[in-house]
């Protein structure tokens, strides 16, 4: 299971602004606290004002780094799917799984029954506050099977890609990944493609392809 941290300069500038922001609502309690509460009332209005742009910026720097969070996307794979020739609902599946620092990034060419291609991820759904920190959900690619157009099954057996995953499964029947306040869900989910160029995504609740 891969959890990627996404901080870059974006994440640097909203971090001095809330330390900017913190820094000015000290500022201004320690000048509240000098002149004395009662006073602060009639002619404390620079303190006052310090206290309200404090506030506006970490508002604005909190509803910032949630957009980031809840919006944040995780370039997972690609996939390039063509038809084999000269057979029916048959797919040649060229893959690449994208790694991270501990992980290598994988790539193999599979053929699979159908005349789309499904890609599975299991998903650790983060809650928003955790996004807002950086931090995307957490996935595993883990299985690749193919569907045909015209609804009748396919006979060949699912691809499993990065080892069995029954033991999330089970984790999640045990309820292990419910760890509230971090955890808001634990699933599986899939997308399904036609033959193309695609890159595939995880988001913090789905997996999703764009065509290339």
């Amino acid at each position: 299971m891969v959890f990627p941290v996404s901080f870059g300069w974006i994440q640097m500038v909203l971090l001095v602004l809330g330390i900017a922001a913190i820094g000015l609502l000290v500022t201004a309690v320690l000048k509240a606290r000098k002149v004395g509460w009662r006073v602060l009332v009639g002619r404390g209005i620079g303190a006052m004002g310090l206290v309200l742009v404090a506030v506006v910026i970490l508002w604005i720097t909190t509803l910032l780094q949630a957009f980031l969070g809840l919006t944040g996307e995780v370039k997972a794979a690609h996939i390039e799917a063509k038809p084999v020739a000269g057979q029916e609902h048959m797919l040649n599946v060229d893959l690449t799984l994208y790694g991270d620092e501990d992980h290598g990034d994988q790539h193999k060419t599979y053929q699979v029954e159908g005349d789309m291609w499904v890609l599975q991820a299991n998903i650790v759904e983060l809650e928003a506050w955790v996004n807002a920190l950086g931090f995307n959900a957490g996935y595993k690619v883990t299985r690749l099977y193919g569907q045909r157009l015209d609804g009748i099954a396919t006979k060949q057996n699912q691809i499993f890609l990065n080892g069995s995953d029954a033991d999330f499964y089970q984790d999640m029947k045990d309820k292990t990944w419910y760890t509230r306040p971090f955890v808001r869900s634990a699933n599986g989910n899939a997308v399904i493609a036609i033959a193309g160029s695609y890159d595939v995504f995880i988001s913090r609740d789905a997996i999703k392809a764009r065509p290339v």
